[in-house]
């Protein structure tokens, strides 16, 4: 196919003539060009493919030029209109190579877009795959792709291949650089091969995306490692086709629109779309009390729907720990049977699963599923309507006059005046259950309902010592209940049920040892373990523990620690990331930055947006972060070259299961410090200082700005985690000598 891409320049057209995908020939502006389809930025005219939306819908997941050229390899923007129109064409020839694989559907909805004279390239048809025969075909095939022979990540692979053979659950530890996520693939797609089902799953969605994009197409492509796979995340995060219906009667206009809709027809989900207001995504999500389910005109292409049938019929499943939680509490009912479990970045299973299991409840939730009601049930069930509205004001008043702020465990005394504001509300939705059930009308409303009444009564009387009841007040208020302890749980409805788990981190030990993370798990003492530390090279990197700081606690620490940043920023002007633990803390210390460029967390945005606006900031420069920012953000090579730990990561105390796990530890005779707190900071910790080291070429200088660190007893089980000996420093000069090692 032939067609010209063009470019308003100066007032004159740039053209190219584009035939079988590339440029042959410039078109000048003052003769007639060739009757082409054409395509440009945003075209003033009917007629002429619109590349803005295309690549919006090809690609939603960039809400820009300089993003689209970062993502696919080109230079979309400059002065020079030839070579815009070249790199517009080339990023037009990708976007419908891209769509050739989509399902029929998709291409359907994409038509949609293209004026008369365009088409969608036919579909390839598969090529036969050619998979290798054992891990060591396939390993080889990997290295003659590329990629180094790394001794550990076959160790590791073998270590996975054995567990999936033989059964039973295996702890794998491996540093970063090791390649765990292909060890761990390639050895399960082969297994799968002979058979069974398997689920993946990862602590974030940003993971769940790394694996499903990039890197389980990476082995189909280069390895013939094929398999029937699926992706599957919460529920809201698929677009709701029945809202976008509705929001094109309310007149959204078009180019926001179609876009969605072709993501809706790819079953594609919401996290990636970087084009639409949040207003429109939060519009969009497919929540349970809006769900008309088999009612619903749209049922048959329900996006959410169609994602949790192909996610229970595939032989792989991608998910992230939240959803294998609610598939724990849902007996399977998510992703149906399946015999091996591969639980990436494992060391954050605990938590995920508590919130999975627990409930949190929050002033939002009725209002929420009350105004799904329709306008003629609302004046129908007006008083009715009020009544519940008035008892649930009263009710969160009631919360937030009793509740300190911050987080905490529900004392007796607030769970039973709270019990007496519950019953009036309680009592009020049951009457309007009645009359909306009498009218038979808005089951779905109803369930929501009744759903939140049950949940409010179990929060508040849970009925077993096995759960704690807790509360937050921050800006806002919610309760909630979590499960103190999931061995039981897990013993009962996991570990029986899968013939093979692998639980795989870089940081699963604390002191050499997995006992701290296979307890909580309901893993026995015996379970097998091993570990690979991080085949980086460390003889760039120092450590040095600040000594001649202030403790945390002192009130001259925040200026302390900003006089020490300044200092090092300039010594070393480099990019910085500063790892807090309190927002408090982080705000008075930004407060004392001099005029050094930096960004704060809470203040200049959240973690994503602030990662992208860090990266393209030109050195020296300073990102203060909380706690999104210990674990999963990668800044290699100059993008971060120097780490500072503001505190050491022990938790709260008063934070509610932290609070309870200590009580059962000293019932029963044991010290809560050394067997609770202190693996649970040594294993942050460890996350934390990952950050740096990214890539074997990797420099830079981790200071630790916690002086508790060269003097408590504790010390040394931190210590012993650290990646290379630490320096301990007293004094300004002896910073700079450690500076200047690493940055001559």
């Amino acid at each position: 196919m032939e067609f010209i891409v063009f470019v308003e320049s100066a007032g004159s057209p740039a053209g190219m003539v584009f035939s079988q995908g590339s440029p042959k020939e410039r078109l000048k502006p003052e003769e007639p060009w060739p009757n082409l389809p054409r395509a440009t930025w945003e075209p003033k005219e009917a007629g002429i493919l619109n590349l803005s939306l295309l690549f919006r819908a090809v690609w939603p997941e960039v809400s820009n030029l300089q993003d689209l050229g970062n993502k696919i390899g080109l230079t979309l923007e400059g002065p020079d209109p030839w070579k815009r129109v070249e790199a517009l064409g080339k990023a037009l020839v990708m976007a419908l190579e891209e769509v050739r694989s989509w399902p029929k559907p998709a291409r359907k909805e994409l038509a949609r877009l293209l004026p008369e004279g365009w088409a969608l390239p036919h579909p390839l048809p598969p090529s036969p795959p050619t998979p290798p025969l054992d891990l060591d075909e396939a390993f080889n095939r990997l290295w003659g792709k590329g990629f180094s022979q790394r001794r550990a990540q076959r160790e590791y692979a073998a270590k996975v291949a054995a567990a999936l053979e033989r059964g039973g659950i295996v702890l794998l530890e491996a540093g970063p650089g090791t390649g765990k996520t292909f060890g761990y693939l390639i050895p399960l797609i082969l297994a799968l091969q002979k058979g069974g089902r398997a689920v993946v799953a990862t602590r974030t969605r940003t993971l769940q995306d790394q694996l499903w994009k990039k890197d389980l197409p990476w082995l189909e492509k280069n390895l013939g490692l094929r398999v029937e796979r699926a992706l599957l995340k919460g529920r809201e995060n698929y677009p709701c086709l029945r809202r976008l219906m509705e929001l094109e009667q309310r007149l959204v206009p078009e180019e926001m629109l179609l876009p969605l809709r072709v993501l809706a027809a790819r079953n594609g989900d919401l996290d990636g779309v970087a084009f639409a207001d949040p207003w429109l995504i939060e519009e969009l999500r497919d929540r349970p009390q809006r769900c008309q389910g088999q009612r619903c005109r749209f049922w048959g292409g329900c996006p959410s729907r169609r994602a949790r049938d192909v996610a229970r019929a595939a032989k792989l499943v991608i998910v992230n720990h939240a959803v294998l939680g609610v598939d724990l509490a849902t007996e399977n009912a998510l992703l149906g049977e399946y015999d091996y479990l591969v639980v990436d970045e494992a060391h954050a299973l605990p938590q995920a699963l508590r919130e999975a299991l627990g409930i949190e409840l929050s002033p939002k939730d009725l209002p929420s599923i009350l105004a799904e009601l329709h306008q003629m049930d609302q004046q129908e069930a007006a008083k009715a309507l009020e009544e519940v509205n008035v008892r649930h004001r009263e009710f969160w008043d009631a919360v937030r006059s009793l509740c300190p702020s911050g987080r905490g465990r529900l004392k007796p005394e607030t769970v039973t005046f709270l019990l007496r504001n519950a019953g009036l509300l309680c009592a009020a939705l049951e009457d309007l259950v009645f009359l909306l059930k009498k009218k038979e009308r808005e089951p779905e409303i109803l369930a929501g309902l009744m759903a939140y009444k049950d949940e409010l009564g179990r929060v508040l009387s849970p009925g077993s010592g096995e759960w704690v009841q807790w509360s937050s007040r921050d800006e806002d208020v919610a309760l909630g209940l979590t499960p103190l302890d999931l061995a039981d749980v897990l013993n009962q409805k996991l570990w029986p049920k899968v013939r093979a788990a692998i639980l795989t981190s870089a940081t699963l030990s604390v002191a050499e040892s997995p006992k701290f993370l296979s307890t909580k798990l309901g893993l026995p003492e015996d379970v097998p373990f091993f570990s690979w530390p991080s085949p980086f090279p460390y003889e760039q990197v120092r450590i040095a523990i600040l000594a001649g700081l202030p403790e945390p606690d002192h009130q001259d620490y925040p200026q302390a620690l900003a006089s020490l940043l300044n200092r090092v920023v300039e010594i070393a002007p480099v990019k910085v990331l500063v790892l807090f633990t309190a927002k408090r803390t982080l705000a008075t210390v930004r407060s004392h930055l001099m005029n050094i460029p930096h960004l704060a967390q809470g203040v200049d945005g959240e973690r994503d947006q602030l990662l992208r606006r860090f990266k393209a900031m030109s050195p020296p420069a300073i990102l203060l972060g909380l706690e999104s920012f210990w674990e999963g953000v990668d800044l290699p090579g100059k993008e971060l070259e120097i780490l500072v730990v503001a505190r050491l990561p022990f938790p709260h105390p008063a934070e509610p299961v932290l609070e309870a796990e200590a009580e059962r530890l000293r019932a029963r005779g044991i010290n809560e410090f050394r067997e609770l707190s202190l693996p649970l900071a040594v294993l942050k910790l460890r996350q934390g200082l990952g950050r740096l080291v990214r890539t074997p070429t990797d420099r830079g200088v981790i200071l630790i700005a916690d002086s508790r660190l060269a003097f408590r007893p504790y010390r040394l089980a931190f210590l012993s985690s650290l990646p290379v000996a630490p320096k301990i420093i007293h004094a300004p000069e002896e910073l700079e000598v450690v500076l200047r090692e690493v940055f001559r």
